[in-house]
């Protein structure tokens, strides 16, 4: 029950990620140069592959990409998923149900791959995840129950891979992670139990992969993780917890860790080419941050954390970063001295440390939204002077910096849903007159700019999920007569922008 209940708990911090803002295109003067942009949109990565330039913001204005669901409520878009040019995601048009989505980027909208489950009920695709050149999936066509489904944007390509457990309760595969250009996820076939499975996007390439209870009980198994080609996942027994690793291409799996039943075994978190790091609570409350450095001879813990579990891992190089300190979920002390601030390691025991005090006293900053790019941690946190802003940091105390003010005074703008692609931060920020809406930066300090709003004044908008695809930022948000709907900023090489639109 702990484990459920602080699992879940930390799933507030997801949520919290979602962006805000009114994002920007307009490459020319308005429409006319939202359109030259657009119709650029398909070539932009082959010029830039042929020299053509890096990759940015196209001016300010953000284009709807699609009316899904006319009206207040919207289409609700959710798990965008990029696959080359190609944007996927889930969305109710209000007729079809919930099904799979895709925009090609190279017009203003958007289609319905395939209606998998005809009528209002709908498949509801979930757990997309982009292996190759191919998205798969979780859905239910009203007949197998929730299966495995793959696709390549065609409604012919739109298919079953497989029916592991024939009948309408299905299999339900979950935690869909790619390795080594197969998928690997846990699946209940109704006789092995819910074991470890894999697939190539075929049937006959779909197998049972590895059965950690022989017969029909069944461990549970999480957080598989791809750790630069071999797979890691924990699994839960009556009797212990265990780290395993799987290589991929022989199946050899070994045991890293091993701890008692109430272990809680979270956060695995690949970093460099060699060390994974993991947090354990052995059932006492608190987390010890463990590395191992690719042999379970060479596993071993690092330092214990009071209060809450270290929160958001987030590789940089061959360390992670992460917020340690907080005050637990049940009111357990945390960091009586510095509070919750950002801490560092890159797996040994002098390595891991603090890297700034940014608010001093036991409050602490708090950092959030861990977001690396260009060799620097963008995060935000509250110094008890500007309130909660964007900062970055390099590593060091002297090189952790606050980047921009953006509502200055002690309430400060609270980014959230911070995103990096190709040399460029997205996030949102709330200022008294906008609202929460969206802004970008090139990492430089002070030069952190707003798109435009999409809702006006201060109402905010709501933007969540910055997904770069082709030549576009996609995004979710939401306009007061129009509700959330998928929108896009053209994200182009400079000569493609044309003309500068502000």
């Amino acid at each position: 029950m702990r484990r459920c209940v602080m699992e879940a708990w930390r799933g507030v911090t997801v949520l919290v990620l979602w962006l805000s803002g009114g994002l920007g295109v307009g490459c020319g003067g308005e429409a006319q140069g939202e359109a030259e942009a657009w119709e650029e949109t398909s070539s932009a990565m082959e010029e830039a592959a042929l020299g053509g330039g890096v990759p940015q913001p196209c001016g300010r204005t953000p284009v709807l990409v699609g009316d899904l669901q006319p009206g207040l409520e919207g289409s609700r878009p959710e798990a965008l998923v990029a696959v080359g040019s190609r944007l996927f995601y889930a969305a109710d048009d209000g007729a079809a149900g919930r099904e799979l989505w895709v925009t090609d980027g190279d017009d203003r909208t958007s289609r319905r791959v395939k209606d998998v489950r005809p009528g209002a009920a709908g498949s509801t695709p979930r757990f997309l995840t982009r292996v190759g050149g191919r998205l798969f999936f979780v859905a239910d066509d009203g007949a197998h129950g929730p299966e495995l489904w793959r696709t390549d944007g065609t409604p012919q390509g739109t298919v079953l891979v497989a029916d592991l457990r024939p009948g309408a309760a299905g299999s339900a595969p979950d935690n869909l992670t790619q390795v080594g250009g197969r998928l690997y996820f846990t699946a209940d076939d109704g006789v092995h139990g819910r074991e470890l499975w894999s697939s190539d996007g075929t049937g006959a390439g779909t197998r049972l992969t590895q059965e950690f209870a022989p017969g029909p009980r069944s461990l549970f198994l999480d957080d598989l993780t791809d750790w630069n080609g071999r797979l890691a996942l924990v699994a839960y027994g009556d009797t212990s917890v265990t780290l395993w690793v799987t290589e991929a291409d022989s199946g050899t799996a070994r045991v890293y860790f091993r701890g008692p039943a109430q272990t809680v075994l979270v956060a695995l978190t690949p970093a460099g080419r060699d060390r994974l790091f993991f947090l354990v609570d052995l059932g006492l409350g608190e987390a010890d941050l463990w590395v191992t450095w690719g042999s379970p001879l060479f596993t071993f813990p690092l330092r214990r954390f009071p209060g809450d579990y270290p929160s958001e891992l987030t590789p940089l190089g061959g360390a992670v970063y992460f917020t340690a300190g907080a005050e637990g979920f049940f009111g357990e002390p945390g960091d009586l001295f510095f509070g919750a601030e950002l801490w560092r390691s890159d797996g040994s025991l002098l390595g891991t440390r603090r890297v700034k005090d940014v608010r001093p006293g036991p409050e602490g900053s708090l950092p959030s939204g861990l977001t690396a790019l260009g060799g620097r941690l963008y995060f935000a946190a509250d110094d008890g002077v500007h309130g909660r802003e964007l900062w970055s940091t390099d590593g060091t105390s002297r090189g952790t910096v606050l980047v921009q003010d953006l509502e200055p005074g002690p309430q400060g703008s609270t980014p959230t849903a911070l995103a990096a692609t190709d040399g460029w931060l997205f996030l949102s920020a709330s200022t008294a007159v906008r609202g929460r809406e969206a802004w970008y930066s090139d990492g430089t300090p002070g030069r952190v700019q707003a798109l435009r709003d999409i809702a006006p004044g201060g109402l905010g908008s709501n933007p969540r999920g910055f997904v770069r695809s082709g030549g576009a930022v996609f995004f979710v948000a939401a306009h007061p007569d129009q509700g959330e709907e998928p929108w896009a900023l053209p994200f182009l090489p400079l000569s493609r922008c044309g003309r500068t639109a502000d």
